[in-house]
């Protein structure tokens, strides 16, 4: 299962995603291919609007740390959200969206 773990107060400071959906082989697995697409887009937005707005690690995980809380960042990171609570929606078993409030 994928873990996306969101921290925020007003907005969103962190995102940690954990983990693999398991919805089908390496390669063909839709949920993963969803998540990582979105993802992707969304980190290549922000850093194409300011390239010290979040700063992010995908050694193992992946990790993402909103810097400047402007408002272009904030709208990116909140509907990135609500894209992987789309897919939550759809595949319970292969994602858990979880908000933490600091």
């Amino acid at each position: 299962m994928i873990n996306v773990t969101v921290k925020r107060d007003k907005s969103i400071n962190e995102i940690r995603i954990v983990g693999h959906a398991k919805y089908d082989i390496y390669g063909k697995d839709i949920v993963c291919a969803g998540v990582s697409s979105a993802l992707i887009t969304t980190v290549n937005a922000c850093l194409r609007f300011d390239e010290d707005s979040i700063e992010f690690n995908e050694e193992n995980n992946f990790f993402l740390r909103n810097i400047k809380q402007d408002e272009i960042t904030n709208i990116l990171l909140e509907n990135l959200v609500e894209v992987f609570k789309s897919i939550q929606d759809k595949y319970k078993e292969n994602i858990k969206v979880k908000e933490e409030f600091e």
